[in-house]
C-alpha cells in the first residue's frame, strides 16, 4: 500500500453476422452500423474531462464510458464524507453526454469501470487507508447498489498478510503515509458471466466478487526478485528495508486484468516502491520490475507463482492497464519507461508506452507513431467495431480520450 496514494488520485468482436435471405434490410442496417462506427473512431479528436479519470470502458453500443472524481479544495483523498463522481460517456451519434452523478465514502476515487450497458456498469472504488471505502457498485440508472463490500472482506480477512504464503507484515505500512493494518485499493476490473474479477493494488490479490455480494481470493501475488522474475522463497524477493524483527518487502501491486479467449486470467502490475525510490540506497533497479502473470481460468486460493499462476510477460515497468485485443494479443499500457514514481515525484514523465504482447512467447512489440510518448497513460479499451481507445493524462488536467491508430 505505500505506493498508493498518487495512483489513487492519479470487446467486443467485429460483427461477422451472415444475411439470410429476408433479412437484406437488416444486413445494411448493420453494415452502416459498423461503417459509421469506424469513422466516427478514426476521425475523432481527443475529448477532454477534468483529471482525475482513472479508467474506461466500452459498452455493447460501442459507446465509451468514464468516471470524474470530484475532490472539493478542502478535501484530501482519505478524509471527508463523500466524493462525487461524474459519470460520462462519449456516443458516436452525440458526442459527450452526463449520465449522472454518485458518491463513493471518505475520499475514495472510482478507479475501475466495467461496462454492461450504455449507462449501467461495475465500478471499483479504492480505500484511501485501512481499506475504508472499497467497494465494489452496480450502477445504474436508477441508482448505485454495493455489490462488493471489500472493505470488509478486506478488515477481516487481511488476504496478502494472511492467506497464500503470507509474506506482507501488517507494521510495514505504518512506514509510509498509512495506518498498519489491512488495506485495499480495488483498482481496474473485468467481468465474466459470473464473476467480477478486481485486481486489488494495496491488497496484492485478485478478488473474485459474485454478483450476489460473496467475496473470495483468486490468489496473492509476491514480491518481484532482484532480476525482475518471481519466487517464492523469501531470501530471493527484493527487500524494501529491514530493521530489527521486521522486513518490508517491495509490494507488486497488481493494478489490471484481463480475461483471455481461453479463459484465463491476466493480471498486470505496478510495482511498488523500491529501495532507490526512496533514497535508501544509490543505483540499483527501477524500472522493468513488472509482471503479467496468467492464473488458471476459474482458479480459487492459489499462491503466485505456483503451477496455477505463472509469470508470462516480465522486465515491464509500471503497468496500469491490460486488455486482449481482437487478434488475441494482449494490449497493455506502461505508465512511464522511468517507473511510476520517478513520473509523479517531480522528477517528470519520460514517457509512457503502449505495447502489444503475445504471452505465449513472452514477446512485446511497443506500437509507435503518435503513440511514442504517452503523458499518464491511464487505461484503454475496444470497442465493439475492434477501435482501441486510449486515456491519457489521467491525473494531469485535461484528462484526454481518444483513439489509437494501430500500426
Amino acid at each position: 500500500m505505500i505506493i498508493i496514494v498518487t495512483i489513487a488520485l492519479l470487446f467486443s468482436g467485429c460483427d461477422n453476422s451472415i444475411v439470410k435471405p429476408g433479412d437484406a434490410e437488416q444486413g445494411v442496417l448493420q453494415s452502416t452500423e459498423s461503417q459509421r462506427g469506424k469513422a466516427f473512431a478514426a476521425n475523432s479528436q481527443s475529448y477532454e474531462f477534468t483529471a482525475p479519470v482513472l479508467d474506461i470502458s466500452a459498452a455493447p453500443d460501442g459507446s465509451i464510458l468514464l468516471a470524474e472524481t470530484i475532490f472539493s479544495s478542502a478535501e484530501i483523498p482519505g478524509e471527508g464524507e463523500t466524493s462525487e463522481t461524474v459519470i460520462k460517456r462519449i456516443h458516436h451519434r452525440k458526442g459527450v453526454s452526463t449520465l449522472g452523478t454518485i458518491n463513493t465514502v471518505k475520499g475514495a476515487s472510482l478507479n475501475g469501470l466495467a461496462a454492461l450497458g450504455k449507462s449501467n456498469f461495475f465500478a471499483a472504488a479504492g480505500g484511501p487507508d485501512q481499506a475504508v471505502g472499497a467497494k465494489i457498485y452496480r450502477i445504474n440508472p436508477g441508482g448505485q447498489t454495493v455489490i462488493g463490500d471489500i472493505e470488509e472482506y478486506e478488515q477481516r480477512v487481511d488476504v496478502d498478510a494472511n492467506k497464500g504464503v503470507m509474506w506482507k507484515n501488517t507494521l510495514c505500512e505504518a512506514a509510509g503515509p498509512f495506518t498498519a493494518g489491512p488495506q485495499s485499493n480495488p483498482y481496474h476490473l473485468t467481468t465474466d458471466k459470473s464473476d467480477i474479477l478486481v485486481a486489488d493494488a494495496a491488497g496484492n490479490s485478485l478478488l473474485s466478487v459474485k454478483k450476489n455480494g460473496h467475496i473470495d481470493w483468486v490468489a496473492v501475488f509476491t514480491p518481484p526478485t532482484e532480476n525482475g522474475g518471481s519466487s517464492v522463497n523469501p531470501e530471493d524477493w527484493m527487500e524494501l528495508f529491514s530493521v530489527p524483527g521486521l522486513t518490508c518487502y517491495v509490494q507488486p501491486v497488481p493494478t489490471a486484468v484481463a480475461i483471455g479467449p481461453d479463459g484465463d486470467y491476466y493480471v498486470g502490475e505496478l510495482t511498488g516502491v523500491t529501495p532507490t525510490d526512496i533514497g535508501l540506497e544509490v543505483g540499483g533497479k527501477t524500472t522493468g520490475l513488472s509482471r503479467v502473470w496468467r492464473i488458471e481460468a476459474g482458479a480459487r486460493n492459489v499462491n503466485c507463482p505456483s503451477d496455477d499462476c505463472k509469470v508470462v510477460l516480465d522486465g515491464l515497468t509500471s503497468i496500469l492497464d491490460i486488455e486482449v485485443g481482437p487478434d488475441g494479443w494482449l494490449y497493455l499500457i506502461e505508465y512511464d519507461k522511468n517507473g511510476w514514481f520517478t513520473a509523479t515525484s517531480g522528477a517528470g514523465p519520460a514517457g509512457g508506452t503502449l505495447k502489444r504482447c503475445n504471452p505465449d512467447t513472452g514477446n512485446c512489440e511497443t506500437i509507435e507513431g503518435e503513440n511514442s510518448f504517452l503523458l499518464f497513460p491511464g487505461a484503454i479499451t475496444f470497442d465493439k467495431w475492434d477501435n482501441l481507445w486510449l486515456l491519457e493524462r489521467n491525473i494531469a488536467d485535461p484528462a484526454t480520450v481518444r483513439q489509437v491508430t494501430l500500426q
